[in-house]
């Protein structure tokens, strides 16, 4: 005669299956995710939602020299850094966000992704010339939610006009409904959908890096930082910079 099963033996079983599961195949909650934002030539969507551009092979190419898996979903900037803020698996990270003090304890940080310099940009047909940043407190400038470029300006007494997407910035800027744009020299240059566009005055320099949850585990992050500085030390990244027409800085 068959013995009925112990009180819990079935709710064991279940436990420990799903053990040997997620030890013999990655289990769903290893996986990272990554929310990006949306700042052609860098990192845009393409008509499945995919993410391309350079950070992406970047992130590729460093996520498997890690051995993680990921995902990618796209959210406004100052979303995706709160998303991962209040994530609380505390696996999840911010793909390219600008690296700042004021930052700095609120996450753990893989970079440099990028090393950009920042410059305030007119149209190229504008004659617009500044020779120190006071002396475009006459002007709205143009910035992206989140930005640390523009949160940098506001503290030095600028105003800034703020948007969820660079299109909507580059979109003003052609109809003449705005006279400068903080953004970098990438994306000044391949990102202006066919617009000139003039350096007007440079005014900061800033490392932009995958900024992740501050409890994300450290098997993880260190992973990850050896990776990107083997893909540095190897050329990779330099190579793929090339590929893509961009600078370092």
């Amino acid at each position: 005669m068959r013995r009925p099963c112990m009180p819990g033996t079935e709710r064991i079983w279940r436990a420990l299956c799903l053990l040997c599961a997620c030890w013999l195949v990655p289990c769903a909650q290893a996986e990272l995710r990554l929310y990006a934002w949306e700042r052609p030539p860098l990192v845009m969507r393409d008509a499945q939602g995919v993410a391309r551009g350079l950070v992406p092979e970047l992130l590729e190419a460093m996520f498997a020299r890690a051995g993680l898996a990921y995902t990618v979903e796209f959210l406004p900037l100052q979303r995706a850094l709160r998303q991962v803020q209040q994530d609380p698996q505390a696996r999840s990270c911010v793909v390219l966000v600008e690296r700042q003090q004021e930052r700095e304890a609120r996450f753990l940080w893989v970079g440099p992704l990028l090393i950009s310099r920042l410059a305030l940009y007119a149209r190229a047909d504008d004659a617009l010339q500044l020779a120190s940043l006071p002396q475009a407190k006459a002007w709205s400038i143009l910035s992206h939610q989140g930005s640390g470029a523009g949160e940098y300006l506001q503290r030095m007494g600028l105003q800034v006009h703020y948007s969820n997407h660079e299109a909507l910035n580059i979109g003003m800027l052609r109809h003449q409904r705005a006279r400068l744009w903080a953004t970098s020299r990438a994306v000044a240059e391949q990102g202006a959908g066919g617009l000139a566009l003039r350096e007007v005055l440079p005014f900061l320099t800033l490392m932009e890096d995958l900024a992740c949850h501050p409890h994300l585990p450290d098997e993880q992050l260190q992973a990850l930082r050896q990776a990107l500085q083997a893909l540095y030390v190897e050329g990779q990244v330099q190579a793929l910079y090339r590929r893509h027409g961009v600078a370092l800085h």
